[in-house]
C-alpha cells in the first residue's frame, strides 16, 4: 500500500509540474505572420488552429517567407491533399505575378501572361 501511496504522489507531482509549464514548452508555438494586422483572430485562435495542424502542413506554412505563409493555408482551406503541390503551383503564380507586375506588365494584359509563363519554366520550387 505503501508504494502505491508513493507512486500516486510521484504521478500527482509530476502532472502538476507539468500543467504549470508555459504553453510554449508543451505545444509548438505558431509562427509569425499568421494573422492579418487589420483583422486580428480571437485570443488564442491561431495557437489553437496552428496546433490542428498536421507536421507537414506546419513545415510548409513555417519555411515560407512571411508574405507567403498564407499560401498553404489557403491550400488547407481548399483541403488539396497534395500539400507540397498546391503550395508549389500557388508559390509560383505568387512570385510569377510580383515579377510581372515589377517590370511594369499589365494585370490582364498579353504581356502579363507571357511574363508568367516564362518566369515558371525557370522557377525552382521551394518543396522538392
Amino acid at each position: 500500500m505503501r508504494a502505491f501511496v508513493q507512486g500516486f504522489f510521484v504521478v500527482a507531482l509530476a502532472l502538476f509540474a507539468w500543467t504549470a509549464l508555459p504553453q510554449q514548452a508543451r505545444a509548438d508555438k505558431a509562427p509569425d505572420c499568421m494573422e492579418s494586422k487589420e483583422r486580428p483572430m480571437a485570443p488564442g485562435f491561431t495557437q489553437t488552429w496552428w496546433d490542428k495542424r498536421s507536421p507537414e502542413q506546419q513545415k510548409y506554412i513555417r519555411e515560407l517567407p512571411c508574405e507567403e505563409r498564407y499560401i498553404p493555408m489557403v491550400c488547407i482551406l481548399l483541403a488539396d491533399p497534395d500539400m507540397k503541390q498546391c503550395t508549389n503551383l500557388r508559390v509560383a503564380d505568387s512570385r510569377a505575378n510580383h515579377a510581372c507586375q515589377g517590370k511594369g506588365a499589365d494585370f490582364m494584359s498579353e504581356e502579363f501572361a507571357a511574363c508568367k509563363v516564362q518566369f515558371k519554366k525557370t522557377f525552382v520550387p521551394p518543396f522538392k
